[in-house]
C-alpha cells in the first residue's frame, strides 16, 4: 500500500478521502489548519498529522518541511480549499488575496517544496468554467466578488496541475471535480 498526504483533511471532502484511503490500507498523513484541529484528529485515532495554515506562506513552508520529513509520498492530494464569504476582499498576513493564496498558491508551493510523488491530485471545481485569470489583476484588487475569486483560484490551480504534468511527464497528475457534496463549505443544500 502507499503513503499518501491529503491536505485539508480535518473535515469535509478531505476527511472522507483520507478515511477511504485508510480503509483501503494506505498510510495517510492528514493535514489540519491549526493545532486544535490536529488535536481532534489525533484524539479520533488519526495517524500522522501535519499542521499548517495555508493562508500563511511561512506556515505553508513549515508544513512542507514537516510533511517532507514524513515522506516520501506515493501520492499527494491537494484538497485544501477556501470559499470566501460575502463581504470585503480578504487579505492574508502576506498581503495576498486569501482565496488565491489558499486554493492555488499553497498547492503550487507545496508541490514545489515536497519531493514529488508518483501521483499528484488537485481537487478543483467545475466553477473553473466561470473563471477568468486576469494577469493584470490576479489578486482581484480592481474588482472582487467571492464567486469570481473562487472560480479564478480553482482555474489557477487547474493550470498549475497542467503545468506540473507537462514539466514532470513521469508523474501522473490529475485535476478533479468532486461534484456538489454536502460539506460545511457547500452547505446543506448539496445532495
Amino acid at each position: 500500500m502507499g503513503s499518501i498526504l491529503v491536505t485539508g483533511s480535518s473535515d469535509g471532502i478531505g476527511a472522507k478521502i483520507a478515511d477511504v484511503l485508510e480503509g483501503l490500507g494506505h498510510d495517510v498523513v492528514r493535514h489540519a489548519r491549526d493545532e486544535a484541529k490536529a488535536a481532534r484528529l489525533r484524539a479520533a485515532g488519526a495517524g500522522e498529522v501535519v499542521v499548517g495554515d495555508l493562508a500563511s506562506l511561512a506556515a505553508t513552508r513549515a508544513m512542507a518541511a514537516a510533511a517532507s520529513a514524513l515522506g516520501p509520498f506515493d501520492v499527494i492530494v491537494h484538497n485544501a480549499g477556501w470559499l470566501p464569504p460575502e463581504g470585503p476582499r480578504p487579505v492574508t498576513e502576506d498581503g495576498l488575496e486569501r482565496t488565491f493564496q489558499v486554493n492555488a498558491l499553497s498547492a503550487y508551493l507545496l508541490t514545489a517544496l515536497i519531493p514529488l510523488p508518483s501521483r499528484l491530485v488537485y481537487v478543483s471545481s467545475d466553477s473553473i468554467v466561470r473563471g477568468r485569470i486576469d494577469l493584470d489583476d490576479l489578486q482581484h484588487e480592481a474588482k472582487w466578488t467571492p464567486d469570481s475569486a473562487y472560480a479564478d483560484s480553482k482555474l489557477a490551480m487547474t493550470a498549475i496541475a497542467f503545468a506540473f504534468a507537462r514539466r514532470h511527464p513521469d508523474v501522473r497528475v490529475n485535476a478533479v471535480h468532486p461534484g456538489w457534496i454536502r460539506t460545511k463549505m457547500s452547505g446543506h443544500a448539496a445532495p
